[in-house]
């Protein structure tokens, strides 16, 4: 090799070697274990490290919850983060390049892992996803990611990312075939849907209210289908994930454990529902958005729990209050 061949590549690597040096940092980042505090509290609740995960995140509160299947199947909360920075209003994101951070149901895959990202480390979170498109909703590459920046993203610090990077990593890793990431406008309380009354978005807020409440009662994160170009939350009819499919007829809602008793009854009445499924506790008319949210009604189908029978309705938004995380931010 000629001297100034030579030369030439020693330049060339002193000029290069602090990006390989990054890329390493970010490798190494990527593979960091959850903290020793973490996983002695996850172990002292009974939650393997690697058990599904379930995150939520709240726009106008600026936080990022992690959850954990417990082995009866309920989710805890593990820790609150806060969010750095997120982008625009509240309300969905609609366009490419309008800066605003989704609000939907979404969720990280293997491949959705940025190990490499030029924001320490990345996960993306699915939008679109199916009912994005089906509506004209554009944009990509929605990350929750490090560095504190964010143009639509979900940003968090770059130390905070390694921890809840490690807890989504763990659990595909164990198994979990895209981790659920539900992301809100705000914390879906009656007070605060009261008090953004007049917010342009609300007419898109019902599902995710749907899901808010849902999931204080039952600890388990909201199966979510689409038809109707909608979202359908936790259906005891099945639903799939085609939001240009036509909806069925009665859809019905399904929470808690069906007694043997009104599984026989329900078969009895409509062989079509998922009589061995769990509970059904509202259904609609498929043909009215809104009664999908208020209907108590099977129509000519009575399956319904009598009022004088039905036990009390915990109130989600005071048993979500008094949720406390296994260990602080």
């Amino acid at each position: 090799m000629k001297r100034a061949d030579w030369l030439a590549a020693v330049l060339y690597f002193l000029i290069a070697l602090p990006a390989l040096q990054a890329a390493r940092a970010g490798e190494a980042a990527a593979e960091k274990p959850l903290p020793a505090t973490t996983e002695a509290a996850l172990l002292m609740k009974d939650i393997v490290p690697e058990a599904p995960v379930y995150i939520r995140v709240f726009k106008e509160e600026s936080e990022l919850e992690v959850w954990k299947a417990r082995p009866n199947g309920r989710y805890a909360l593990i820790k609150t983060f806060p969010i750095c920075n997120w982008g625009g209003t509240l309300g969905p994101k609609r366009t490419q390049g309008d800066s605003m951070s989704p609000e939907g149901f979404y969720g990280v895959t293997p491949g959705a892992m940025k190990p490499d990202s030029k924001y320490h480390l990345a996960f993306n979170i699915g939008y679109p996803n199916a009912l994005d498109r089906a509506l004209g909703r554009t944009g990509a590459y929605i990350m929750v990611h490090g560095d504190c920046r964010s143009v639509g993203c979900f940003a968090m610090s770059d130390k905070l990312i390694e921890e809840i990077y490690a807890f989504v990593r763990d659990a595909l890793a164990a198994g979990e075939p895209s981790v659920p990431v539900h992301v809100f406008p705000f914390r879906m309380t009656d007070a605060n849907i009261k008090r953004h009354a007049d917010n342009p978005a609300r007419d898109t807020w019902g599902p995710l209210k749907q899901a808010y409440d849902d999931f204080g009662e039952t600890r388990e994160p909201p199966k979510i289908g689409m038809c109707g170009k909608r979202y359908v939350v936790n259906s005891l009819t099945p639903v799939g994930m085609d939001p240009n499919a036509a909806c069925p007829a009665l859809i019905g809602k399904r929470l808690a454990p069906l007694s043997p008793r009104l599984s026989r009854r329900l078969a009895q009445n409509d062989p079509s529902l998922e009589a061995r499924g769990k509970k059904m506790k509202t259904a609609q008319e498929s043909s009215s958005i809104y009664g999908f949210f208020t209907s108590l009604s099977w129509g000519s189908t009575t399956a319904t729990i009598s009022a004088e029978n039905r036990p009390a309705r915990q109130s989600s938004d005071a048993s979500l209050g008094a949720v406390q995380p296994l260990l602080g931010p």
